[in-house]
C-alpha cells in the first residue's frame, strides 16, 4: 500500500480557473482522515478509504449561509511517491481534473 500521509498541494481544473487547496492525510490501515484547507475554510475528510495506490475522500461545504446549501465534493486519486492524478466529483457543480503534491 502507497503512503499517502502528510500534506499535500491541490489543484483542482475547474471552469472558473484553477483552485488551490491544502489536503492534510492521516492514515490508520485502510481508512483516512484529515482535512482540505479551501480559501478561509477548514472542511473535515470523510469517508476517506486506501486501497493499493487508489484513495478516495469526502469534503462537504455549506455553500450559502442563508439557505444551507450543502455540497459534497467526492475526490478520487491515485496515488505515485510524492504525486496523485484523479477526479473531484462536485456532483450537480461537475467532475473536476485534480493533482496534487506532497511537502
Amino acid at each position: 500500500m502507497v503512503a499517502v500521509e502528510g500534506t499535500w498541494t491541490l489543484l483542482i481544473s475547474t471552469p472558473i480557473g484553477e483552485q488551490k487547496a491544502i489536503l492534510v492525510l492521516h492514515r490508520d490501515r485502510d481508512r483516512l482522515t484529515g482535512s482540505l484547507d479551501y480559501r478561509t475554510t477548514r472542511l473535515e475528510i470523510t469517508d476517506g478509504m486506501i486501497s493499493g495506490d487508489d484513495a478516495r475522500w469526502n469534503v462537504t461545504k455549506t455553500l450559502d449561509k442563508l439557505l444551507r446549501v450543502k455540497a459534497t465534493v467526492a475526490f478520487t486519486v491515485t496515488v505515485e511517491g510524492d504525486s496523485m492524478r484523479g477526479k473531484a466529483d462536485a456532483g450537480k457543480f461537475g467532475t473536476f481534473d485534480v493533482t496534487g503534491l506532497r511537502g
